[in-house]
């Protein structure tokens, strides 16, 4: 999966995005000592570095640096030692948001009473953003009473994690739906009010999802693009939905999205997605409640056992 993973991780915006004030001291030595700080200091996976050796071979890689771009290799470096797929620098032009009318956004079918909504990636700015919220929340509103749902995150490679918890309200449900666990050990839960998506008391959603739907047996369908976003998707159904398919990509984190100046930018995982059972999960992959070749057949089966006819 190597080839498939390093794509996604050059392709997908993470989905976690604090706002972090850019780094921007007056040397070289500074902005690169700063950036290591902040790294060991909020890094998830920051307690299995040995940092000395990691810190003194950085001053080594950037030594006569003469602008903080020439740290850059020394801080490529550092990430390499974290051993996270997840945690990264973006240079100018890497991870622009596509045109909104390319977007792929959420759409519904229905195939002998079960509604199958396919709920792809989100790399998009407002204007994409809205373009998907309005395509899902129509795509749910149009489905005649269904016996059964079938989630598919097969092709949700990640990006903004925010409209399609926004789009899946509905079938959550008023209620926890997961939470983070921060780097320093605090829980900010995720719920879900009234079509609404909240991160530890802060609402994340642009707008309210309007539709209500009945409960009804829902299935999840994964595969190993399911990745950031789409993982944390899959997550906010465990415990309402076994999963059929294959294991997930493994970015089950989320990142902070710090401007380095200079239009580089470093996306530092330091949050782990947990699931409303309190399970933790992290950069390995999901596996399915139920691995199967053909996931939707064999969610389909699952789901006539369920009541669908």
């Amino acid at each position: 999966m190597g080839g498939r993973v390093l794509l996604l991780v050059v392709t997908f915006v993470l989905f976690f995005a604090g706002g972090a004030a850019p780094v921007r001291p007056h040397t070289p030595a500074e902005f690169l000592n700063r950036t290591i700080a902040l790294i060991r200091a909020r890094s998830i996976d920051s307690a299995q570095v040995d940092w000395p050796r990691v810190e003194a071979r950085a001053a080594y890689l950037a030594r006569g640096a003469q602008a903080d771009v020439g740290t850059l290799t020394a801080l490529q470096y550092v990430i390499s030692e974290l051993h996270d797929p997840h945690t990264m620098l973006l240079y100018p032009g890497q991870g622009v948001a596509p045109d909104a009318s390319v977007i792929k956004v959420p759409s519904t079918r229905v195939d002998g009473g079960i509604a199958t909504l396919e709920l792809p990636g989100l790399i998009g700015d407002e204007a994409g953003e809205r373009r998907y919220l309005d395509a899902g929340f129509a795509a749910l509103g149009r489905v005649p009473a269904p016996c059964g749902w079938i989630v598919d995150l097969r092709e949700n490679i990640g990006g903004t994690m925010f409209p399609m918890l926004t789009v899946l309200a509905p079938l959550l449900g008023d209620g926890p739906a997961g939470s983070f666990v921060m780097w320093d050990g605090e829980r900010w839960p995720w719920e879900i009010h009234d079509g609404q998506f909240w991160v530890d008391g802060r609402n994340m959603s642009s707008r309210p999802n309007p539709v209500r739907l009945p409960r009804r047996p829902i299935a999840v369908l994964t595969s190993g693009y399911t990745a950031s976003s789409g993982e944390a998707s899959l997550i906010a159904l465990r415990g309402l939905a076994p999963s059929f398919g294959s294991p997930t990509a493994g970015f089950a984190t989320g990142n902070d999205v710090i401007d380095l100046g200079g239009g580089t930018r470093l996306l530092l995982t330091d949050a782990r997605d947990v699931d409303r059972t309190g399970r933790v999960y992290g950069n390995t992959p999901i596996p399915p409640d139920h691995p199967a070749a053909d996931a939707e057949t064999a969610a389909k089966e699952w789901l006539r056992t369920r009541g669908c006819r």
